[in-house]
């Protein structure tokens, strides 16, 4: 057997493994079903902000008209520069369902954003609490479909937070619209992931924008104290810890009135930050998770390499063939998705945002293992 051959067996093989991983998450994403509940315990909203001047005004006034009988909105201003802490006064005024939290020092040992959380869940009186950021616009029924889907048993459920259209376009350049609707894309994708995973009772990722949990998850897991040494990882490390050591089920929202939009990073740098920052938590994983996602991505990158060299060098057979078959599983899983997640606008750029998805991964994601940064500047506008 010669040696190409053997290269040749090892990428069917990947290929293979890749198709296992993709469709495991399409059959994970078909079994996020639930009963919902009619039950309508107390909620508190809780979110962290810094400097959040230009859209926690927004926020507010789409947490104000929530259709949920009974909830508290308690908004943390930790050591904001701007006008935070008076527009959180200026709707205290008028409804008393407001709280304002005041975050005078940073903590010693906890990162800014889980202090900032733990001080407004202290702070709270729900049986359950929400989670969103100060630059998302949750739905009317955002509250609703979060409460419904805690069944008996339930300790906590993930939301979608699509990234919507008018954040990096706002400078007008080709580039920057096509950036933008990669981003989008890169967060669809993420949610694939995360649900179907959860489908598949191996909760792995979710994010802050769209989260419940309840009080007592948060109290049997210890709050943040495990996780501390993250920057990151409010979300995904805290989703994990209640799968690791607790008995409670966790469940993902696929309700469309659970789905809060936000807008995307408004430059290229801001993009690149702020996702270095999430996958910083990836640190922190558990060692066979870590090793899981490497073999993963780079099987992804090697199919691709793979399929370049097979048309270069005229072998079309093995570029074609395993290249295929990522591609079949790839479609088989976006359209279960699409179908939940109603995001069909990529159906005819499904290619090329995966190709640039590789890119991402073999570029963008190493930088979270060894770049430093903090939650958000003190002095960011």
């Amino acid at each position: 057997m010669t040696l190409l051959s053997g290269i040749e067996i090892t990428i069917l093989g990947a290929a293979v493994f890749y198709c296992a991983v993709v469709l495991g998450l399409a059959v994970g994403m078909g079994r996020l079903r639930y009963t919902l509940r009619t039950n309508q315990p107390f909620v508190s909203v809780v979110v962290a902000a810094r400097n959040e001047e230009q859209t926690l005004e927004r926020l507010i006034r789409h947490l104000q008209v929530q259709n949920y009988p009974s909830f508290e909105i308690i908004i943390v201003n930790d050591r904001s520069m701007d006008r935070t802490g008076e527009i959180i006064s200026k709707f205290q005024i008028n409804d008393p369902r407001i709280k304002r939290i005041d975050i005078a020092l940073p903590s010693k040992t906890m990162p800014a954003k889980k202090h900032a959380l733990s001080a407004g869940i202290a702070a709270s009186n729900g049986e359950i609490l929400c989670f969103t950021d100060a630059d998302c616009a949750p739905p009317p029924l955002w509250i609703s479909s979060l409460v419904s889907a805690f069944d008996e048993g339930v300790g906590l459920v993930a939301g979608y937070s699509p990234y919507i259209a008018g954040g990096l376009v706002r400078h007008g350049s080709v580039f920057q619209s096509l950036l933008q609707s990669f981003i989008r894309y890169e967060e669809f994708k993420g949610a694939t992931w995360a649900a179907g995973a959860i489908g598949l009772q191996r909760a792995w990722l979710c994010t802050g924008r769209s989260l419940a949990y309840r009080r007592i998850v948060f109290d049997e897991v210890g709050g943040f104290k495990k996780i501390e040494h993250s920057i990151s990882g409010d979300d995904d490390l805290f989703l994990q810890l209640v799968r690791r050591t607790t008995q409670w089920q966790i469940r993902y929202a696929t309700a469309p009135e659970s789905f809060v939009p936000t807008s995307p990073p408004g430059t290229f740098r801001e993009f690149v930050r702020q996702r270095t920052r999430h996958f910083s938590a990836g640190k922190f994983f558990p060692f066979g998770m870590k090793a899981f996602f490497f073999a993963f991505h780079t099987t992804n990158l090697a199919l691709l390499l793979f399929l370049i060299e097979g048309l270069v060098s005229g072998r079309l057979w093995q570029a074609i063939i395993p290249f295929g078959l990522k591609c079949l599983a790839d479609t088989l899983l976006f359209a279960r998705s699409a179908a939940i997640f109603q995001c069909t606008d990529y159906a005819s750029s499904f290619l090329a945002h995966e190709i640039l998805y590789i890119l991402y991964n073999t570029f963008i994601g190493p930088l979270g293992f060894v770049a430093t940064f903090q939650w958000k500047p003190e002095n960011s506008d």
